[in-house]
């Protein structure tokens, strides 16, 4: 058995998967370095507040989050390839116009034209992944798909902010030169197409489909709901220093990837009702003992255990969406669901915020328990509704 039978794609796929990965990548790589290096350095000299930097994020954010339904629904009928070619070439418009000739409502409205082409890669991208998964690892390889997305966005920040520091005049050569590859890749892309559904979609399809919005809400809403006061809260409530929290991170994010290799079997091959409540009801426990202001030992050993608990939970997710979301149609309901979790993210911070406002430092970390015991609940209860008819 060679290195390539171990993956949770199937081998003779796995260089259009790789194809995709880094289109989408590359996208990623691009907007990173564009609005959170480029665009802060350079906003004085193009003429543009900060604050209007940050209104074009905002609006090409919540524009690609919001239309990722419609994305989707693109991507059945033209293909990931071309949506590809044309978030490149809408992207190259949008950079080169701003850099060259700035002006606020060309940026804003070029941000938006942006976020609306590239809103169908993510659930393509997602939805190809899905149907190359070998048998019984399903999980797995959606899980390891979003994974590998996002060091290209600290790639972005990083590689970015060496260009802006030493070679400042070729920042732009560099953005231009992703959003090539961007264009170049979904051409080689072309030939990758979602199957083209033989039926209209029915309410009777969706149906199953509603069990999972719950999760699609609440589980990017739990990643934001501490965005706004998780370092306050380890400098000033835990006494940590900068380092200690990187070093807590940095230990959970290499548990969470080497660890949905072997919790994601679990999903894969058991099913996926178990180790979804265990790992929400881990969660739980752990937003309430970090509630508790532990020591930093104590604090770190949560992070790990947080780590597991997320590598089993993502490919628990993702299995179960494999599960219900028909073969027909996936990537457009597949969108749909993004726009719900954008949601989640979006709402995450402001709730965390007036938690800590009306409940004290522990308070975001109360709600985030109550929110996975109240997911437990309705697991369980579907689960026990589902014994009578569907089997997931």
């Amino acid at each position: 058995m060679n290195a390539l039978d171990k993956l949770p794609w199937q081998k003779q796929e796995f260089p259009k998967f790789i194809a995709m990965l880094s289109t989408l990548g590359l996208l990623e790589f691009t907007r990173s370095a564009f609005f959170w290096v480029y665009m802060p350095f350079s906003s004085k000299e193009l003429g543009l507040s900060l604050s209007l930097v940050g209104l074009a994020w905002v609006v090409h954010s919540l524009t690609e989050a919001l239309s990722r339904g419609v994305g989707g629904f693109l991507v059945q009928r033209i293909g990931f390839g071309a949506v590809g070619v044309l978030s490149g070439l809408v992207g190259l418009l949008a950079l080169s116009g701003t850099i060259l000739n700035p002006n606020g409502w060309f940026l804003l409205g070029s941000m938006l034209l942006w976020g609306l082409s590239i809103s169908g890669l993510q659930p393509g991208y997602l939805s190809f992944a899905s149907r190359i998964a070998v048998s019984g690892r399903e999980g797995r390889a959606i899980a390891y798909s979003q994974f590998l997305v996002m060091p290209w966005i600290g790639l972005g920040w990083v590689l970015g902010t060496f260009f802006i520091k030493n070679l400042p005049e070729s920042t732009s050569l560099l953005l231009f030169v992703a959003l090539g590859l961007v264009t170049l890749l979904g051409l080689i892309s072309l030939g990758v197409r979602e199957p083209l559904p033989k039926h209209s979609l029915s309410l009777r399809q969706l149906v199953p489909v509603l069990i999972v919005v719950p999760t699609a809400f609440a589980q990017l809403f739990l990643q934001n709901l501490f965005n706004l006061i998780i370092l306050k809260f380890t400098l000033t409530q835990l006494k940590l220093t900068e380092w200690q929290l990187y070093l807590a991170i940095g230990l959970a994010a290499v548990v969470v990837f080497l660890g949905a290799g072997v919790f994601g079997r679990l999903p894969d091959r058991k099913g996926v009702w178990l180790p979804l409540t265990a790992s929400l009801g881990t969660l739980a426990a752990i937003f309430l003992l970090i509630a508790q202001q532990p020591s930093y030992p104590q604090f770190l050993l949560l992070c790990l255990l947080g780590g597991a608990a997320f590598a089993t939970f993502v490919p628990s997710w993702n299995a179960l969406l494999v599960r219900l979301l028909p073969t027909e149609n996936r990537a457009a309901i597949w969108g749909s669901l993004m726009v719900v979790e954008g949601l989640g993210a979006a709402t995450g911070p402001a709730v965390g915020g007036f938690l800590w406002d009306w409940l004290g430092p522990s308070g975001p970390f109360w709600g985030g328990a109550v929110v996975c015991g109240l997911l437990i609940l309705f697991y369980g209860f579907v689960y026990w509704k589902l014994q009578r008819g569907i089997t997931v």
